[in-house]
């Protein structure tokens, strides 16, 4: 054979052999995978058990980054206590025990008070703010309150981290109950499990004896009567860990605690040896992730609301407003102890006027949606 013929029939096997492969779905065979050895792995405790609505968003941001990665970028989500107590979660990244932690912005509270603000200011700032949860994150992620976030870390609390929301719960319920709340001395009787920091402060100022306890402590308190009720998240988180066994009082509206701000926070000396590439990936997974969390939130919670009262008998109320007054009056002279502080008050300050911006377009959007949803509700 001509050595001419033999080098074009080379030629053409070379093109057309992948392209025969790629068209029976055998594409791997010409295309790059990760060896074991390459690949980046990134462990994130979360400070919630695998059954929340919190872990499940790391698992999904997880799978984005593999995905996006070509399994090159490997997010092991690991469920509360699975390395250290939830407590110690900031120090644990901070010190790169771990490379990643999830945890709700509210729980640097300890820190610095500051991290409530950013985590679940106490009915929306009060009077002071008047800010909803989607107004919040709004202002967390793509407005001013995304700088301050990262000052707070570096210069403030000092932590080496960098931080990535990925999603938030609110509002919270008031919660869950053995008997009936009437009014704000029914509550002011009853032994009751709320958040940390400026909410559960507050509760305090309006005479409500609230205790924080970690998630995995509120049912068997509540199994032995060390608690009358409590409040977690929303149905969709509390269901899983069996409130609806022990407490059938659900009230469930939540001015109190519209938002509840749930973030990773990354190593950053772990964080600056990644890639541009992996940089990008984890970015954009966690704003991706912020969005698919707020949507399976909706429906979730429809969902099991509609469970606790046809199966286990729950009676949801709407909650007595005088405790929700007397809140939002107590909630201006708590945050104005606070003021003293030059970085609680930027912070505050920050939220005041974005609320101020967005108010008047937002409100109205609101009030169609009410109307909207009110109006099927009649049906």
């Amino acid at each position: 054979m001509d050595w001419r013929k033999m080098r074009d029939m080379v030629i053409v096997l070379l093109l057309v052999i992948p392209t025969v492969f790629l068209f029976l779905g055998v594409g791997e065979w010409c295309t790059p995978s990760a060896n074991a050895a390459d690949v980046k792995t990134m462990r994130v405790q979360a400070a919630a058990p695998n059954t929340s609505l919190s872990y499940q968003s790391v698992a999904r941001f997880g799978e984005a980054v593999k995905t996006m990665s070509g399994g090159r970028f490997d997010i092991q989500a690991l469920p509360a206590g699975a390395i250290v107590e939830t407590k110690r979660i900031p120090d644990a990244v901070k010190t790169g025990l771990v490379e990643a932690g999830a945890t709700y912005l509210q729980y640097f509270a300890g820190k610095h008070m500051a991290g409530a603000l950013f985590g679940a200011p106490p009915a929306g700032g009060g009077s002071n703010v008047g800010i909803d949860q989607f107004a919040h994150m709004a202002w967390l992620i793509l407005g001013p309150g995304r700088e301050l976030l990262n000052e707070y870390f570096t210069d403030i609390i000092k932590m080496n981290v960098v931080c990535f929301p990925l999603g938030f719960h609110g509002p919270l319920s008031v919660g869950w109950f053995n008997k009936p709340i009437k009014s704000l001395k029914d509550l002011q009787k009853r032994r009751y499990r709320s958040g940390p920091g400026l909410v559960a402060e507050t509760w305090k100022k309006i005479g409500v004896p609230a205790t924080f306890l970690p998630g995995g402590e509120i049912v068997p308190a509540g199994q032995r009567g060390v608690i009358d009720g409590a409040q977690w998240g929303s149905p969709y988180d509390d269901m899983p860990m069996g409130f609806q066994q022990i407490w059938k009082h659900y009230y469930l509206q939540g001015a109190h605690f519209p938002i509840s701000s749930w973030a990773m926070v990354i190593n950053k000396d772990f964080w600056n040896k990644l890639t541009p590439e992996f940089q990008k990936m984890i970015e954009i997974s966690a704003q991706s992730t912020v969005l698919h969390t707020v949507f399976r939130m909706i429906k979730e919670n429809g969902v099991l609301l509609k469970e606790a009262k046809e199966k286990h008998g729950v009676k949801v109320y709407d909650v007595p407003p005088d405790i929700f007054e007397a809140y939002t009056k107590a909630v201006n002279e708590v945050l104005e102890k606070y003021e003293s502080d030059p970085f609680f008050k930027k912070v505050l300050d920050s939220q005041r006027e974005y609320a101020d911006l967005i108010r008047p377009w937002w409100t109205a959007s609101l009030k169609t949606s009410v109307f909207l949803m009110e109006v099927g509700a009649k049906k």
